[in-house]
């Protein structure tokens, strides 16, 4: 029995050695725990500071060309209203000339042949008269007729 008190007696040593290190390890975490660690941000806040201040100064430079563009846009025009106005006063100007020329072509046609029809019958009435007044002007236009279809 000597070995199994021996073997009990390291057996005791070592969970009492166990049981010390866990209350040293519980201890040690505890302080670990309540310890606080402080952190210097003071270079780290100057620098924020001036990102700030960068992003800042980024913003309004923003703004203000947002707010120059949105004016260019709002005064922004085309054309100027001179253009226009001088566009629109030769369009209807050119749209009446277009109607104008287009009732005097109609009527032109109509002109062209009452004028067409009056000149025949002038000259039927102009060849009847000279016809009539002149005596053998019969014989020299057969004459003339025939002597024409031979050629």
């Amino acid at each position: 029995m000597n070995k199994l008190e021996t073997i009990t007696q390291l057996l005791v040593n070592e969970l009492t050695d166990f049981e010390n290190n866990v209350k040293q390890l519980g201890d040690q975490i505890e302080r670990a725990e309540s310890l606080r660690v402080k952190f210097d941000v003071s270079p780290i806040m100057g620098l924020i500071s001036q990102l700030e201040e960068y992003g800042r100064r980024e913003m309004d430079k923003r703004d203000q060309y947002l707010n120059r563009l949105e004016r260019n846009l709002e005064q922004a025009k085309i054309y100027p209203k001179w253009a226009v106005i001088t566009f629109m006063v030769f369009f209807g100007f050119s749209l009446c000339m277009g109607f104008y020329a287009y009732t005097l072509k109609s009527g032109l046609k109509e002109e062209k042949k009452e004028a067409f029809l009056q000149g025949e019958r002038n000259g039927i009435l102009h060849l009847e008269q000279f016809l009539n007044e002149t005596p053998n002007a019969d014989k020299l236009y057969d004459e003339w007729r025939i002597h024409k279809s031979q050629k």
